[in-house]
């Protein structure tokens, strides 16, 4: 009786071993397919990010030199035929208002190319682009943006992070005006010879970022893709009617030499 009530349990405990191990397997399994997801949808994601980059500057390339020299050479053409058109009201007031189409052409061709891929970024890098895009949202009265750069450091930045670090700004600037109706936005730097750190404040609606679960909403998610591509890192603080904060860090992926 003894031996067969320990057989029994015997099987008993086996059978229970066997049904927590075959669930812990499952459970293993289930994790690495979740993981194997997680993966691919990143590397798409990082795909598509890169493939927007490459589009974004075929693009303006193509605005500058094909559609833009072929607009200017139309605007000297009619420059050229108003000096020899023999004065007529009607005719001169035509050309007149085809040339201030033209010209506003020309100048909205200029600032799609230019926001594309902006040339300071290209030439001058992330510091300058920053600034000039400061300058541009202050000039046209949509916001007082203001930047400023506490340490600098001689040390030259990956273009790949660069372009990264200047399209998150850029969203983080336009999330604030559409959706912040921000009035004031300061965006500080710190430039080192290991990293470069960003801080972006504005005096915003703010929102509760219970509701908006982090790298959903506002953009955030390609913000957030485009910080791992690079091995940067962010984090916010915000909340209703108290404006957002963001705190940007990139560490240089090797020592300086």
């Amino acid at each position: 009786m003894t031996v067969g009530i320990g057989v029994m349990l015997l099987f008993a405990v086996s059978f229970v071993l066997f049904f927590l191990l075959s669930q812990r397997k499952l459970h293993q399994e289930q994790q690495k397919i979740q993981e194997q997801n997680l993966l691919h949808q990143e590397q798409l994601l990082y795909s598509t990010i890169q493939t927007q980059e490459e589009e974004r500057k075929r693009i303006a390339k193509d605005l500058h030199d094909d559609i833009g020299s072929k607009l200017n050479v139309i605007h000297l053409g009619l420059y050229r035929l108003q000096k020899h058109t023999v004065e007529n009201p009607e005719h001169e007031l035509t050309i007149k208002e085809v040339s201030e189409i033209l010209q506003d052409t020309i100048g909205a061709t200029r600032r799609i190319a230019h926001d594309l891929l902006p040339p300071t970024l290209e030439n001058f890098g992330l510091k300058e682009a920053i600034r000039e895009l400061c300058d541009k949202y202050s000039r046209t009265g949509a916001v007082n943006a203001h930047f400023e750069v506490f340490r600098q450091s001689g040390r030259p930045c990956d273009k790949n992070a660069e372009v990264n670090l200047f399209r998150v700004v850029q969203e983080l600037t336009s999330n604030s005006i559409r959706h912040g109706k921000a009035e004031n936005i300061l965006i500080s730097m710190w430039i080192t010879d290991t990293e470069i750190r960003i801080e972006f404040t504005d005096d915003g609606l703010g929102f509760d970022p219970d509701l908006i679960p982090q790298g959903q909403g506002l953009g955030t998610q390609s913000m957030f893709s485009r910080l791992k591509m690079i091995g940067a890192s962010m984090y916010y603080d915000t909340a209703p009617n108290a404006g957002y904060k963001a705190f940007i860090q990139y560490p240089y992926p090797f020592p300086a030499l």
